[in-house]
This record gives C-alpha cells, structure tokens and sequence, in this order.
C-alpha cells in the first residue's frame, strides 16, 4: 500500500468538516426546538379560533350547562321522593304507636 496522498488528506479534513458543520447546524436546530415549540403553543393560544368554531363553543358550553342543571334536578327529585317516603313511612309508624296505645289505654 502506498502512503495517502496529501490530496486525499485535504478531501478527509474536507469531508471532516463539512459533517462537523452538519451536525453543528443539526444541534443548534435540536436546541431550538422547545423554544420553537413554545413559541407556535402561545401563538395557537393567543390566536382567535375561526366564528364559527365560537358559536360552536358557546353551544357546546350552554349545552352542558342545561346538562348539569338536568342532572342537578333529577338528583333533587330523587332526593325529595326519598324524603316523602321516609315521611310517610314515619306517620304510618307513628299511627300504628298511636293506635297500639289508645288500645292499651281502653284494655
């Protein structure tokens, strides 16, 4: 084998460098990118969704509202029948007392 040229040397530093310039290029992309990333998250945050997509939103939101205000009645429905048959059940229980003593009393 003969001895490398310089000429083959000079295309290696070459080819050395230019991939050290790549890969400089690539790392100054890799670290930008969060900023990059946080940068287009506000932009997409501060940005006005189309009209549209806001009549949408606002139905969507008066939607689940009357949602929550249906629910909440039919919780207090539930809960009202409930108490109107443990108040029920009390009178017929205080009845049935009422009755077993006025029983008792005339012998």
């Amino acid at each position: 084998m003969s001895a490398p040229t310089l000429l083959q040397e000079e295309l290696e530093l070459q080819h050395c460098e230019q991939e050290a310039l790549r890969l400089t290029k690539e790392l100054d992309a890799a670290l930008e990118l969060p900023k990059r990333i946080a940068r287009e998250k506000l932009d997409r945050d501060n940005t006005m969704p189309p009209l549209e997509r806001v009549g949408e939103i606002s139905r969507l939101n008066r939607h689940e509202q009357e949602l929550t205000t249906r629910s909440a009645v039919r919780n207090l429905v539930k809960t009202q029948t409930h108490s109107l048959l443990l108040l029920l059940t009390l009178m017929a229980a205080l009845a049935a007392i009422v009755a077993w003593g006025l029983r008792l009393m005339n012998g």
